[in-house]
């Protein structure tokens, strides 16, 4: 294993989403490997950091501001650690790679980064936290554990497999699996759809095209769909070809209301039979007495 393939297992490593042959050729890398290995010291901080807030959000959510400030610690360690490797160029390189820490603002590499842990994630086939469910269930479930409401589109001929808390990079992401029925034109093979929803208020993601566009390209063999709705930026993998996966799309509506679970069955009411009423008998009619005074 080479340092540039380490580089997008780290997060897996850390979430313990490597099988062992995976974990194995890592962890050998990372031993002679010192540079590696200090990355991974300083990831597991901040990953640790990470967890530690997500505890204080078991009965409310992070406050915004706690969150931002360890999203912008972890920005500030990655350019400082880039900084310490860079140096060791000589101060020639050192300029060209100053300029370089100023484009990353603009976070082009952190987009293919996203890209990198969106394939990987989906290729792992990661257990699922919740199954059985639809739209509206699966909207509901992630409004309770994360603080921004996940609107799922509706993906035509598609059923909801199962959902999970993720996370690409440093955000924070809902996860949903859409199952695809068998088709002729795929030989009568299913296909699934895994999407990761991103809250993005700021925009620190770029080249992402705004609902109705939505860009398709290629990643590690997979074709990843992507668009932004408001402040949500949404990635849909696949292992579908650029073309299938556009065919597929064609009528995604993301703003389609989910389905409103059916009305619970009325309880029947026990209706107490009516007894019969029994024939007039004169005979046993009351006679009114007077009284006279």
């Amino acid at each position: 294993m080479t340092c540039p393939e380490l580089d997008p297992l780290i997060y897996p490593y850390l979430d313990g989403e490597l099988d062992e042959a995976e974990r194995g050729h890592l962890e050998a890398h990372a031993a002679g490997c010192a540079g590696c290995r200090s990355r991974l010291s300083r990831e597991a901080a901040f990953q640790g950091a990470l967890r530690r807030s997500a505890q204080l959000r078991t009965r409310a959510p992070a406050p915004e501001a706690l969150r931002e400030m360890l999203r912008a610690g972890i920005r500030k360690e990655n350019r400082r650690v880039q900084m310490l490797s860079w140096a060791r160029w000589g101060s020639a390189a050192l300029v060209a790679a100053t300029a370089s820490v100023v484009y990353l603002e603009i976070r082009p590499g952190h987009r293919e980064q996203i890209l990198e842990d969106a394939t990987l994630r989906y290729q792992r086939r990661l257990p699922f936290e919740l199954t059985q469910a639809n739209r509206a269930d699966v909207e509901r479930w992630f409004g309770d554990k994360m603080s921004i409401r996940v609107p799922l589109p509706h993906v035509p001929g598609a059923t909801i497999a199962g959902a999970r808390l993720s996370n690409l990079r440093e955000h924070d992401a809902a996860y949903v699996v859409y199952q695809l029925a068998p088709s002729e034109q795929r030989g009568g093979e299913d296909r699934r759809l895994g999407l990761f929803v991103l809250a993005d208020e700021a925009r620190e993601i770029p080249s992402v095209t705004a609902w109705p566009e939505i860009g398709v390209r290629s990643v590690r063999g997979f074709s990843v769909a992507s668009w932004r709705s408001g402040g949500l930026v949404y990635e849909l993998v696949s292992d579908m070809d650029e073309a299938d996966l556009r065919r597929t799309l064609r009528g995604l509506d993301p703003t389609a209301p989910p389905p409103s679970p059916p009305p619970p069955e009325a309880t029947p009411t026990r209706q107490r039979p009516m007894l019969p009423i029994p024939p007039r008998n004169p005979a046993l009619e009351l006679i009114p007495v007077g009284f006279q005074n």
